[in-house]
């Protein structure tokens, strides 16, 4: 009779065998579904409320379920109005690939588990009548440090990449350790470098971006300076001639600032 090892213990055999051998494990892969909506004038509060009534705590459930890492709605705060993409944005951060579109099953099974009594039908009518999906994307987040809180500002820079290895390694090996630096000082809440997966092609605007993180709207604009972090965290390199390098390999096609005015993760 043949015996089978457990699927702990054989993952605790190769992740020692792997560092007998001097290899690190293979880093967690991540997917970040991104869905962009405009709301009705006059309807933000109205907006706000129905997810916090019913999306947030399903969001809730599927994060200490282990199903979603993280679950975010953020409102534009500049650009607002006609000129913003979307008023508002929902952003879902998963392990591995990204799971399926929830079908009206599971919606209704969430729901139930949530604690939810709102319908199904009454809540996609109502937000039918207040809120217009404008757009859905999915990103590869490649870099994180630190991480938003629910009020902190996210300033997004949406860019058009010229070379994309040499974009990873420049955000890799350049920015990470000032926004590390940044970070550690209280600066910055967190930032993070992801990379666009859908929809792509020749004609999609952008392919990557970064989210500079601040915990509040003074350090959203507080003045800091490039080179002196630079000089700081890059001893020996040459700023100007990195900063032209930075220029070749990418540009800024949009920025945008955003609050966070909910966010989930796992309870503890």
């Amino acid at each position: 009779m043949k015996t089978r090892t457990p699927r702990l213990l054989l993952s605790a055999f190769c992740l020692l065998a792997a560092q007998l051998h001097g290899q690190q494990p293979a880093a967690p892969v991540y997917s970040q579904s991104i869905q962009l909506y405009k709301v009705t004038p006059a309807k933000g509060t109205e907006y706000e409320q129905l997810q916090r009534d019913t999306s947030m705590k399903i969001a809730q459930v599927r994060a200490n379920a282990g199903e979603i890492v993280s679950w975010a709605l953020l409102r534009s705060v500049m650009p607002a109005g006609q000129e913003a993409r979307a008023d508002y944005m929902i952003s879902t951060t998963s392990e591995g690939p990204p799971p399926p579109p929830m079908d009206r099953t599971r919606f209704e099974a969430n729901l139930k588990k949530a604690g939810v009594t709102m319908k199904a039908d009454d809540i996609l009518a109502k937000r039918r009548a207040i809120a217009t999906l404008v757009n859905t994307e999915l990103w590869q987040p490649r870099i994180r440090v630190g991480a938003s809180a629910k009020g902190h500002y996210i300033l997004i820079n949406l860019m058009k990449v010229h070379d994309a290895a040499a974009q990873a390694d420049y955000t890799s090996n350049i920015w990470r350790p000032m926004a590390e630096e940044w970070v550690k000082q209280g600066a910055m809440s967190g930032w993070g470098f992801s990379t666009k997966r859908l929809p792509s092609g020749s004609e999609t605007p952008y392919q990557a971006l970064t989210a500079d993180m601040f915990p509040t709207w003074e350090a959203a604009f507080k003045n800091r300076s490039m080179q002196e972090m630079f000089t700081k965290v890059h001893p020996g390199k040459n700023y100007q001639e990195e900063s032209a390098r930075m220029g070749k390999i990418r540009d800024i096609a949009r920025r945008e600032l955003w609050v966070v005015v909910e966010r989930v993760e796992k309870q503890k």
